[in-house]
């Protein structure tokens, strides 16, 4: 199975067409008119019927009839739903589509949001809001992630299925859920959750931790294919005697982040896995008929199966995302899949951990733990049985042929960061009076070299350090930090010629330059040249 995501590639201007059609469309009385897809505002009522009530069945003491709601088309148009002050620039919508007990409001151009496919929660204007794409924003990034497929062009276009270009129903209302329930999590437990840093020191291809990985994936879903109580006790033990036993391998930095993940992303998953439920035999609104590739509420038992086995690919690391098997994309979203799995384990073993699992310092495995009171033999006994099964060899040996791949992967970006084609921008900031850089980056584009540096990729990076200096890329290309050398790299994506870096060169004291690719500021640098590469020192100001 292959899976490609993409986190702001905008590779693609398809909307401009459909919103002009639509002005000319509308009739002047109307006033603003929706650009964004209508069905978005009829499949957000559907969810709001179930998650917006004092007696939500998905998360008990969740009502979110109070939270606001962003969809949009990024440079075209933002709609707000039930925010209780838009901002300057949104006017009231007053067309014949309706939103259940929440006003509708229009703004744009410019969009509060320029990048495709970012379906999140944020602040608007002061109040925590859902956020969620237009289907041609997410088609434009479906698109660019084909584009960037390694494949031949011409494989790739006879492989590709209208299901990669149609936008599927379900899972439009899973994905309103999910960023619904960030919202939530943000009013309810504001320190919890992941610190994204922590991947940099994770060991993302050791061959014990993602066989266990895979091991634990089979033992979750044991546990939900379950029909009997022995046979699911079985299950969670296992699963938890394999957890004990890889974590027990982790540095603490790893199993802080697992369950940071676990906490805000994999709840937010376990959100849409019980809202699949809580739709199951309800009535749908009229409107939900007219979007193409939906068929009623009347069986949703194979969705909620297709997640489960969503899960068990994802944690064998079947699933590629990002077209990296190597670096923190598919761990990611491992432990999307882990946190709903074992959140839907807990739905059996625990009645009240939807409200101890908020405290703080609380895991969903801690919660796990307590509720089994697995004997400690038990759990040993688990460990051997997983370890002598057929299975076990066979995951070993694929795992060490993916960590030497990986390896080899790493390497060779290593290698064109440092001395590949394009004129090389070396920043270094161990002479500043706080040598220390903040970095603007996706957790979804990174590979630990060693533990003093890593890699980042996908988006443009962008570097900000405690005297005011800062790089912005402006087109991504992998950036290399190293914390104990303090610098980081990359490389342009041509050669600058002489002139440019005879200019770049002429710069001394406060620094403020321009070059394909990048921007630079500074306070205090020297520019020097060394052999193809910008070398680029930040010095504290002189007194």
């Amino acid at each position: 199975m292959r899976r490609v995501l993409q986190c702001s590639l905008s590779l693609l201007a398809l909307a401009p067409a459909r919103a002009l059609a639509q002005r000319a469309a509308a009739p002047p009385e109307q006033g603003a008119v929706l650009q964004i897809d209508p069905r978005l505002i009829a499949e957000a009522a559907e969810v709001w019927a179930v998650i917006a009530t004092p007696t939500n069945p998905v998360w008990p003491g969740w009502n979110a009839s109070t939270t606001p709601i962003l969809f949009y088309l990024p440079g075209e148009q933002d709609v707000l739903i039930n925010h209780p002050h838009p901002p300057r620039g949104f006017v009231p919508y007053r067309g014949p589509v309706r939103f259940p007990g929440g006003a509708i409001a229009v703004g744009g151009p410019p969009t509060i949001l320029a990048a495709d496919g970012q379906n999140t929660s944020r602040d608007v204007a002061g109040v925590p809001t859902l956020v969620v794409a237009d289907a041609l924003s997410n088609l434009r990034q479906r698109i660019g992630g084909l584009l960037t497929d390694p494949r031949p062009n011409l494989e790739k276009a006879q492989a590709l299925a209208y299901s990669q270009l149609a936008t599927d129903p379900y899972h439009q209302l899973m994905v309103i859920a999910h960023e619904a329930f960030h919202v939530f999590q943000g009013r309810v437990a504001p320190a919890k959750g992941a610190n994204e840093m922590l991947l940099t020191r994770y060991p993302v291809l050791s061959v014990e931790n993602n066989v266990g990985f895979a091991q634990e994936g089979a033992a979750l879903a044991a546990a939900l294919r379950a029909d009997s109580a022995p046979a699911f006790r079985a299950a969670v033990i296992r699963w938890l005697a394999l957890r004990q036993q890889r974590r027990s391998q982790l540095p603490a930095a790893a199993v802080e982040y697992e369950d940071g993940v676990e906490f805000s992303e994999g709840l937010a998953k376990y959100v849409e896995y019980r809202l699949l439920g809580a739709l199951q035999g309800r009535r749908p609104a009229a409107e939900m008929w007219w979007i193409q590739g939906f068929e009623g509420y009347g069986d949703l038992a194979p969705r909620r199966a297709a997640l489960v086995d969503e899960m068990l690919q994802n944690m064998r690391g079947d699933v590629v995302v990002n077209n990296d098997p190597y670096g923190t994309a598919p761990l990611r979203f491992r432990l999307y899949f882990s946190g709903m799995a074992i959140a839907a384990v807990l739905d059996r073993l625990s009645p009240t951990w939807k409200t101890r699992v908020l405290e703080p310092g609380t895991s969903l495995t801690d919660l796990v733990a307590a509720a089994l009171a697995a004997a400690p033999d038990d759990l040993r006994r688990a460990v051997a049985e997983a370890r002598s099964e057929p299975d076990y060899e066979v995951l070993v040996a694929a795992k060490t042929r993916l960590a030497a791949a990986g390896g080899a992967r790493i390497d060779s970006v290593l290698a064109q960061i440092e001395g590949g084609e394009g004129t090389g921008i070396i920043v270094e900031y161990g002479a500043l009076a706080t040598p220390r850089v903040g970095l603007a980056f996706t957790p979804f584009g990174i590979s630990v070299v060693d533990s003093s540096r890593t890699i980042y990729s996908q988006v443009p990076i962008a570097a900000r350090f405690p005297d005011g200096s800062e790089v912005v890329q402006t087109t991504a290309a992998p950036l290399l930090q190293d914390r104990n050398a303090k610098i980081i790299r990359f490389r342009l994506a041509r050669e600058l010629s002489a002139e440019e870096m005879s200019r770049a060169l002429s710069r001394s004291g406060a620094l403020n330059i321009e070059l394909p690719g990048v921007r630079v500021s500074a306070p205090s640098a020297t520019v020097q040249q060394v052999g193809r590469d910008l070398r680029i020192v930040l010095t504290a100001p002189r007194p």
